[in-house]
C-alpha cells in the first residue's frame, strides 16, 4: 500500500496521466471537427450538385471516419506506455481499424452499385440488369472484400496463409469441377447482360429454330414465349455459342416477301404496278423504304414476281401478308392477270401400220 501510495503521489505518474488525457481529448475533438466540417461544408457542396452519388458517398464514410479518428486516437495513448498488455491491444487495434475499413469499402460500393442501379433502370434494357446482376455483384465485392481484410489480419499476426490458399484452392477446384455447367450458365447470362444481345420482350430466333419473346434474362438461364404460347427455358450457355436472330435490333421493323407468278402473256410491269399499289394500300406497311416490286426469274410455268415491302413491328408480319396476298390476288383479277397453276401437256402420236395400245 505504501509503493503504491508512493507512485501515486510521483509528479511523473500525474504528467503521464494528464498526457494521455490530454491525446484522448484531442482524438475526440478531431473527431467532433471532422463531423462539423463534413455536415456544414462538404453536405452543401455536395448538395448543389445535381447527382446524389456524393451525398450517398459522404452519408457513407461519415461514421467509420468518425470512428478511425478515435481508433488512432486510442493507439496512440496506449503507445505512451509499455506494458504486457500492450501488444495484445495493439492487435485488437489493428483488427477494429481492418474493419472499420473493410466495412467503409462495402458501403461506399454499396451506394455505387444502387446509384448505377437507379441510373441503368430508367431505361428498358437496363431493367434486367438492375435485378440480376446488380445484387450478384455486391454480394461478390462484399466477400471478396472479407477475403482481403481476413488475409491482411493474418498476415499482420504472422500467420501463415499459404496453406490456407493451397487448400481452398484445391477446394475450389473440386467445387468448379462439379459446378462445370451451372458455372457456365452463369458466365453466359453475365455475358448476355453485358453484350445486350437481346433484351426482355425481343423476339429472337436461336440456330435450332426456336423462336419466341424474351421474357426474363436470369442468371443460370433464359426465359422465351413461344409464338403457340409455352415457356422456353433456355440454359444461356447454349445461348452464347449459338447463332442468335434478333428481330428487334437495331429497331421493330420486319420485310416482308410475298412471291406471285404470273401467266407468260402477262404484262409484267403492270402486274408490278398491281402489286406495289396493294401494298401501298395498306395502312401497316411503311411509306420508306417504299414498296417495290421485282421481275424474278422466268419459271417453268409462269414468270416470277416479287413484292418487298416494310412494317413498324415485326409482330404483324402475318396479319399484312394475309391482307396483301387478299389484295393482290383481288386486284390480279380486276385487271385480268392470270395466276398460273402447275400444268403439263401430254402429247400421244403413233407410228404408221403400229396399232395404239
Amino acid at each position: 500500500m505504501r509503493d503504491l501510495a508512493k507512485v501515486l503521489t510521483e509528479t511523473w505518474f500525474w504528467h503521464e496521466v494528464l498526457g494521455t488525457v490530454i491525446v484522448l481529448v484531442a482524438a475526440w475533438a478531431a473527431a467532433q471537427a471532422y463531423l462539423v466540417v463534413m455536415d456544414r461544408i462538404f453536405r452543401r457542396l455536395a448538395a448543389r450538385t445535381s447527382s446524389p452519388l456524393d451525398d450517398r458517398i459522404l452519408s457513407a464514410v461519415r461514421r467509420p471516419v468518425y470512428l478511425l479518428i478515435i481508433l488512432v486516437g486510442v493507439y496512440a495513448a496506449l503507445h505512451r506506455y509499455k506494458f504486457r498488455l500492450l501488444i495484445f491491444l495493439d492487435g485488437l487495434l489493428f483488427v477494429l481499424a481492418v474493419v472499420v475499413i473493410i466495412y467503409t469499402f462495402i458501403r461506399c460500393f454499396a451506394v455505387l452499385l444502387r446509384w448505377y442501379g437507379e441510373k441503368v433502370s430508367r431505361e428498358k434494357e437496363g431493367e434486367t440488369v438492375a435485378r440480376e446482376l446488380l445484387p450478384l455483384a455486391d454480394k461478390v465485392i462484399n466477400i471478396l472484400l472479407v477475403i482481403f481484410g481476413l488475409v491482411i489480419v493474418l498476415d499482420h499476426f504472422s500467420i501463415d496463409i499459404k496453406s490456407i490458399v493451397f487448400t481452398l484452392g484445391i477446394g475450389s477446384l473440386g467445387i468448379g469441377l462439379a459446378l462445370q455447367d451451372t458455372l457456365a450458365n452463369i458466365f453466359g447470362g453475365f455475358t448476355i447482360m453485358l453484350d445486350r444481345r437481346f433484351r426482355i420482350g425481343d423476339r429472337i430466333v436461336i440456330q435450332t429454330g426456336e423462336t419466341g419473346d424474351v421474357q426474363t434474362i436470369g442468371i443460370r438461364n433464359t426465359t422465351v414465349l413461344t409464338p403457340d404460347g409455352n415457356l422456353l427455358i433456355i440454359p444461356n450457355a447454349l445461348l452464347v455459342k449459338t447463332i442468335v436472330t434478333n428481330y428487334s435490333f437495331p429497331d421493330d421493323r420486319a420485310r416482308i416477301v410475298i412471291d406471285v407468278g404470273v401467266a407468260f402473256g402477262s404484262d409484267v410491269e403492270r402486274a408490278k404496278q398491281v402489286m406495289t399499289a396493294a401494298a401501298a394500300g395498306n395502312e401497316a406497311v411503311l411509306g420508306s423504304p417504299q414498296p417495290s416490286a421485282y421481275f424474278v426469274s422466268i419459271g417453268g410455268f409462269a414468270l416470277q414476281l416479287r413484292l418487298v415491302c416494310y412494317v413498324g413491328n415485326f409482330r404483324e408480319v402475318g396479319v399484312v401478308t394475309d391482307s396483301l396476298n387478299s389484295n393482290i390476288r383481288a386486284n390480279f383479277r380486276a385487271a385480268g392477270i392470270e395466276i398460273p397453276l402447275p400444268s403439263t401437256a401430254v402429247y400421244l402420236t403413233s407410228e404408221a401400220g403400229k396399232p395404239k395400245l
